[in-house]
């Protein structure tokens, strides 16, 4: 049978993303979540301060897209010169793939956990008296900032691009007729934000029916950090993938 999906990301990432999932044999709708936007000057010119200073010993890459927002300011070539003095780490090997693709090599990358956690677990060690800065949006979750301050190192935050709310769309929409029809098996969430703007949207459509609805299908998140907050919404998922990619997500949904 023909597993019936959806989810939310931000738009650039759709068209891939739904490929991907059709390459699974799955039938899939897909919604923009967030728009990408530039981070502001003011955070460009206090990270370039910080990072040509000789100060920071780690720079912790939360994305891909972080990456490309920085080329997208400075350009390749000002780029790995601006990163040149600190280690690099990487959440996950989509993000080492676009820093490579850039002219930088991570050093580090957690093994199997590529979220925040992973990342908190995989430099505890090392952080202590440590300058870190987390290259980001301006929507991080606190895990990353909070953990590595518990294990002793300075932290800097460095929102290299905004996230704004789609709002509803059409195709949103569609997900929500859909999940009122019962032509939905499974919907999956790639962050924490979004599962936070899709139960709200629900809520605001639905009303009181809201919750049922959302209970008469799987819920998938992407990592332990989504999970959570589904969790905190009262609607912890049925499917979190061992490793934290779209497509790992999409495999255990597969197999589910």
């Amino acid at each position: 049978m023909t597993i019936r999906m959806a989810f939310t990301r931000p738009a650039d990432k759709i068209a891939e993303s739904v490929e991907l999932a059709e390459s699974l044999g799955m039938s899939v709708l897909a919604a923009p979540s967030l728009r990408i936007l530039e981070g502001t000057d003011a955070a460009y010119s206090s990270a370039e301060a910080s990072l040509t200073s000789g100060m920071v010993d780690y720079a912790v890459f939360g994305s891909g897209t972080a990456v490309e927002a920085c080329c997208a300011r400075w350009g390749d070539e000002k780029f790995v010169t601006i990163f040149s003095g600190c280690s690099i780490v990487s959440i996950g090997p989509h993000t080492s793939d676009v820093l490579r693709a850039h002219g930088l090599k991570a050093g580090m990358m957690p093994q199997d956990d590529y979220s925040s956690y992973g990342v908190v677990d995989m430099l505890s060690k090392k952080a202590k008296g440590k300058t870190i800065i987390l290259v980001r949006s301006d929507s991080g979750t606190d895990v990353l900032r909070e953990g590595l301050f518990k294990a002793g190192a300075w932290v800097l935050e460095f929102a290299a691009y905004r996230l704004e709310e789609a709002g509803m769309t059409d195709e949103l929409a569609r997900i929500l007729d859909a999940i009122e029809s019962g032509d939905l098996d499974v919907m999956a969430f790639t962050s924490p934000m979004s599962a936070s703007m899709f139960v709200n949207s629900m809520k605001e459509r639905f009303g009181d029916r809201a919750d049922a609805l959302l209970d008469s299908i799987k819920l998938a998140a992407i990592g332990k950090p989504t999970a959570l907050r589904l969790a905190e919404l009262g609607h912890p998922p049925a499917i979190v993938p061992e490793k934290t990619t779209f497509k790992d997500m999409l495999v255990a949904i597969s197999e589910s």
